[in-house]
């Protein structure tokens, strides 16, 4: 596995709480999602002051500002950071989309990788903010089974099962964001490999049209433990166009969840999403090294076209038009 890397940084406080339990949590990402990663990062150790963690880094992309963060990171909260540099190239005949670049696959890379040496391992996406404990991850204790996963939304379930040609799968369709991986089993039954052969075509099943996530639960054969919603409750910021209140969220999002995925094109770290209902970012952001990071800009196509509707509902109505026209520029120059 060590040709997949050029290297690998450490941020270690050597500080251990005693008689804690311990968690370790990967991340896959790009330089689009470092900024994420860092906040999501902090909204974890911000609420989980009585677990030791290990934070493992997987991406194609760190510079010195970056680094600096995280070592203040590490120290701020007495935790260990693990940043471990990817060369992309083995990742490139994989299947990509306009929504998912070849980063998707650096998930699969931190378990096949950490399989060597732990055998537990906590997985996020670096849209997931953390506003409660991740204790019950903590006492999970696998027998048979591939992972503790929490199932995708009910117009997926129906879905997924008719494109992936598998009918058992309805119901029981997880969302990759949030995955508890039993390690122990993916060394032993050698998942990557298996995985791989989908992704490349090599498959009985439909098309993979969420790429590894699919994979994934083919794979995981339906054997996992599944979890309640609060443990990867999905939301849209999309859903702001729709709600003028900006106060519908909290139908979604309650005082029981721990984990918010904030799904879709418009992040909570893009500055046209300062909504409410992206709070849980800018508490943790508030606190860590990136508080006077800048929020993130329209730079895509899809990126641009989410901008000018989101500062049209919200009244700005000269920068809506400005942004329109921009955005039909670029999308007339890239046909």
């Amino acid at each position: 596995m060590n040709v997949f890397f050029k290297e690998k940084i450490t941020f270690d406080s050597g500080n251990i709480i005693d008689d804690a339990p311990t968690l370790n949590v990967s991340y896959g990402v790009d330089k689009n999602f470092m900024f994420g990663s860092g906040v999501s990062i902090t909204s974890v150790l911000m609420n989980n002051q009585d677990i030791n963690f290990s934070f493992h880094l997987f991406t194609d992309y760190i510079d010195d500002e970056y680094l600096k963060k995280f070592e203040i990171l590490s120290n701020q909260f007495n935790t260990c950071i693990n940043i471990y540099l990817i060369d992309p190239e083995y990742f490139l005949d994989l299947p990509t989309s306009n929504f998912w670049s070849y980063a998707t696959y650096f998930r699969v890379l931190s378990f096949e990788y950490l399989s060597e040496f732990i055998d537990s391992l906590l997985y996020l996406d670096a849209d997931v903010m953390c506003k409660g404990s991740l204790r019950k991850f903590t006492e999970i204790s696998f027998q048979n089974q591939y992972a503790a996963v929490v199932l995708d939304n009910e117009e997926m379930q129906v879905k997924s099962a008719e494109r992936l040609n598998y009918p058992e799968l309805e119901g029981k369709y997880f969302n990759a964001g949030v995955l508890y991986v039993n390690l122990k089993k993916w060394n032993e039954k050698k998942v990557t490999e298996y995985l791989l052969r989908l992704l490349r075509g090599e498959t009985k099943y439909g098309r993979l049209k969420y790429l590894d996530q699919d994979g994934l639960n083919i794979v995981f054969e339906l054997n996992n433990i599944y979890l309640p919603n609060d443990f990867d409750c999905i939301y849209s910021l999309k859903n702001e166009l729709k709600d003028p209140s900006h106060q519908t969220y909290k139908n979604t999002i309650g005082d029981s969840t721990v984990l918010v995925h904030y799904t879709g094109i418009t992040k909570p770290w893009h500055h046209w999403a300062s909504y409410p209902a992206s709070k849980y970012f800018s508490l943790a952001r508030d606190i860590s090294p990136w508080k006077s990071y800048p929020l993130k800009k329209a730079g895509t196509l899809a990126e641009m076209q989410k901008y000018y509707k989101h500062v049209f509902k919200q009244k700005k109505y000269f920068l809506g038009v400005l942004f329109l026209i921009q955005y039909k520029i670029k999308k007339l120059k890239s046909k």
